[in-house]
């Protein structure tokens, strides 16, 4: 009985260690097979929102969905293909004060293509030169009157001066439907089948 189980688990362990072989080899065989494709750093990605994003609704954590309009390519390689859905995150939100809108950052971490494969992303929505959305300087509230004198004029004419007085902020919108870019922060690897 002994050296029947003896034999029985030396048995086990050599069809244990011939698959592990097999299988490796496979996998090797087929990564033959395919190409790495870097989508660079800096690159930019072209989305669309799929609700609106407002300062004065989410929260820092909220996730938030984008879709890709059409295909991107490197090269000839289709990289991420239409309608791949990118998810992403609000990082920061800074909310309005006098003289400023609100703002808000989010940083995209994943994109899943129409056939379910998953892809690492590290991005930033980005618009007017920055990832930080919104933030500009409000209207001036109040002007002053100032009398102003033009070259030899004995009377002057008053002008309306501004103060440094500014409007209330507003919330900042992304909305629902809005077309938004992304910039890619570090190098992104995939693999795509070679033809």
């Amino acid at each position: 009985m002994k050296r029947f189980l003896s034999l029985l688990f030396i048995a086990v362990f050599a069809f244990c260690g011939i698959s592990c072989f097999v299988q490796k080899s496979h996998a090797e065989t087929q990564l033959r097979n395919y190409k790495a494709i870097k989508l660079a750093k800096g690159s930019f990605l072209k989305a669309i929102s799929q609700r609106d994003i407002s300062t004065s609704t989410a929260k820092v954590g909220d996730v938030q969905y984008f879709t890709n309009p059409e295909d991107v390519f490197v090269g000839e390689s289709k990289i991420i293909p239409k309608n791949s859905v990118y998810l992403g995150e609000v990082e920061q939100i800074i909310e309005a004060v006098e003289g400023i809108n609100a703002s808000m950052k989010i940083k995209i971490y994943k994109v899943i293509t129409p056939d379910r494969k998953e892809y690492a992303i590290d991005a930033n929505v980005y618009k007017n030169g920055s990832t930080m959305i919104g933030g500009e300087l409000t209207e001036v509230a109040y002007y002053t009157r100032i009398p102003h004198y033009a070259g030899t004029w004995k009377k002057g004419v008053l002008q309306f001066v501004p103060t440094s007085i500014r409007a209330m902020g507003r919330p900042t919108v992304i909305r629902a439907g809005d077309e938004v870019t992304f910039i890619i922060n570090s190098d992104m690897g995939l693999y795509n089948p070679q033809k």
